[in-house]
């Protein structure tokens, strides 16, 4: 009888403290738009005069917080995020060059720690992220290799802008990979946040399928900078 008694007295407290955290709680919803720079992780392997530069895009998104207390919440982020590089040939084939515009649907999941004062905040996030490769286009330049053969007049090089279609024995459409943020909120009003946050994605996903042998690797590597608003529902 007294453990039963106990065992209630334990269930009756632990309810109540339930009750307790549940009420200060929030959801919160928001809109976030921002800068993206990402490089393609690979070696040039044999092609020792490719190389690779980092591209600039953006970031579009939705993001979700589920807040269990002022300095800890959990959040996730639907967007739609471009990962661009650039290649680039030197010595005989200096006229070949390319732009490479890549559009991934993203969902990244994570904490997110705050710390500070009751107006101005700093953060941080860490996580992981899965995404979906949706779209992919090329711009550039195409050396032409035998066209002075037939024309000795003919240009060295010809502009190419196209959709690049994807090859299912060929491309990893999965994305995949670990997350971590710094930023600043700052509560503008008891319902209404502002927020400036610098990112870091670090690919663990190949971007290529392992068709062949001796393949080299392409991971994506991504920095954001963006801002953005988050919205309390409810008290």
């Amino acid at each position: 009888m007294k453990n039963r008694t106990t065992f209630l007295r334990w269930i009756t407290v632990m309810g109540l403290a339930l009750l307790v955290y549940n009420a200060s709680a929030q959801w919160k919803v928001g809109v976030q738009t921002g800068y993206t720079h990402n490089s393609l992780s690979t070696e040039s392997g044999y092609a020792y005069d490719r190389h690779y530069d980092a591209l600039g895009g953006f970031t579009v998104g939705v993001p979700v917080q589920y807040e269990f207390a002022n300095w800890f919440a959990l959040q996730a982020d639907l967007s739609y995020t471009q990962k661009n590089y650039a290649l680039y040939r030197s010595g005989t084939y200096a006229d070949v060059r390319s732009e490479t515009r890549n559009g991934f649907m993203q969902l990244p999941v994570y904490t997110h720690f705050s710390f500070g004062g009751e107006k101005l905040r700093g953060f941080i996030n860490a996580g992981a992220y899965m995404g979906y490769w949706i779209a992919s286009r090329t711009e550039g330049a195409q050396y032409e290799y035998f066209y002075w053969m037939i024309d000795p007049n003919a240009q060295a090089s010809f502009h190419f802008d196209e959709k690049v279609p994807f090859d299912n024995r060929r491309d990893n459409r999965f994305d995949g990979g670990l997350m971590t943020g710094l930023g600043i909120q700052y509560q503008l009003t008891p319902y209404i946040q502002l927020v400036v946050e610098g990112r870091y994605y670090r690919g663990l996903s190949d971007l290529q399928k392992d068709y062949m042998l001796k393949q080299i690797h392409r991971y994506n590597d991504t920095f954001s900078l963006q801002i953005g608003c988050m919205f309390t529902l409810g008290n």
